[in-house]
């Protein structure tokens, strides 16, 4: 009965270590993979844009300036469906699809469809998903540091303390 009793407690412990180590890289959490599904409203965008900033005798020089753009009721949506596809609305209308996926270093990615019914440059290129808080990420481009667009649930307030804006 002895040995009855310390087998069963060592499958038992062995099962539970098993069960606790997660080799696909996921949470356990089924919230927190899932953080971007839902509907969601572009409120901001930031662009880093030259401009003129002086006349030389010879010619201009410019200088990097950040500007914001702030929508109080966006109808730039975007749906993040659980089967790892999205969509992209202007107001009721669809403008875009595609795919999106979470990867290791806890951000999100997706990718537009693009082909021949769709080849619209703006489409093409990974966008990153950095996410803040339960309602509000920023969407940055591939290989391009000038533009940050933000989003957050729709009808929520977003959680603007927790991100650190190029412009206030």
């Amino acid at each position: 009965m002895k040995n009855y009793v310390l087998n069963a407690f060592i499958i038992l412990s062995l099962i539970s270590v098993m069960s606790c180590n997660n080799d696909d890289g996921t949470a356990d959490n089924p919230e927190e993979v899932n953080q971007v599904i839902g509907d969601w409203q572009m409120y901001r965008s930031e662009s880093l844009e030259s401009t003129l900033d002086e006349w030389t005798g010879t010619e201009w020089t410019y200088v990097d300036q950040w500007f914001k753009s702030v929508f109080e009721d966006s109808e730039i949506l975007i749906t993040f469906n659980s089967d790892g596809t999205f969509t992209e609305f202007y107001a009721t209308v669809e403008t875009a699809n595609g795919t999106w996926e979470k990867i290791e270093d806890g951000r999100y990615l997706y990718n537009y469809t693009v082909d021949a019914d769709n080849t619209n440059d703006a489409f093409v290129g990974t966008r990153f998903i950095t996410v803040y808080c339960d309602n509000t990420y920023s969407v940055t481009k591939e290989n391009d540091d000038r533009s940050i667009s933000y989003y957050r649930t729709r009808s929520t307030t977003e959680c603007s303390s927790m991100i650190t804006y190029n412009v206030e």
